[in-house]
């Protein structure tokens, strides 16, 4: 009696955590602010994004029409763009230096500023592949022409992540 007592308890809560999943999963994604830095590089901050990897792969692939649309991001050709997720919303820093905050320079408002959340990072090669890097515990994708997807080098991912955030970020904050 005690094991159907606890499978039920334990179905409950698998099916409450599928619900929540689902329901964050769900919701729109919203493109806050996008800075074009330098010739081909872009910083897009969204107020969320999918918890998995693939779903984060996607996301971007689904909106790219609108990202160069509405945004102005060359997807033919860019050569670099960073995806942070603004968890705490955007925010007015401008009377004091925060380092842990990216603030958007071409965005008129005095709320400009975002938490460094990266997220994402992709770079397109000079094949014109893309590497995906997902910074939250994920791995790095290589998406081909045809649009097939691999998954390379996870278990080397986390070796040298801090000197490759700090130089691309360096290269944006720091001009």
């Amino acid at each position: 009696m005690a094991f159907l007592i606890f499978m039920r308890k334990s179905l409950a809560a698998l099916f409450i955590i599928a619900a929540l999943y689902n329901m964050w999963s769900l919701r729109r994604i919203n493109v806050l602010m996008v800075d074009h830095i330098l010739a081909g590089d872009y910083v897009i901050a969204v107020d969320h994004l999918p918890l998995t990897d693939r779903d984060k792969i996607n996301w971007f692939n689904d909106n790219k029409k609108v990202l160069q649309e509405q945004f102005n991001i060359s997807i033919s050709d860019f050569n670099n763009i960073v995806i942070m997720e603004a968890v705490e919303g955007v925010r007015n820093i401008n009377n004091h230096w925060d380092d842990n905050y990216y603030c958007f320079t071409q965005t008129q408002s005095e709320f400009r500023c975002v938490d460094k959340d990266l997220q994402v990072n992709i770079y397109r090669s000079e094949d014109n592949t893309l590497t995906f890097y997902i910074h939250s515990y994920g791995g790095i994708y290589v998406q081909a022409l045809d649009g097939s997807i691999i998954k390379t080098n996870y278990e080397n991912y986390f070796l040298d992540l801090d000197d490759r955030i700090g130089k691309n970020l360096d290269r944006w904050l720091l001009r």
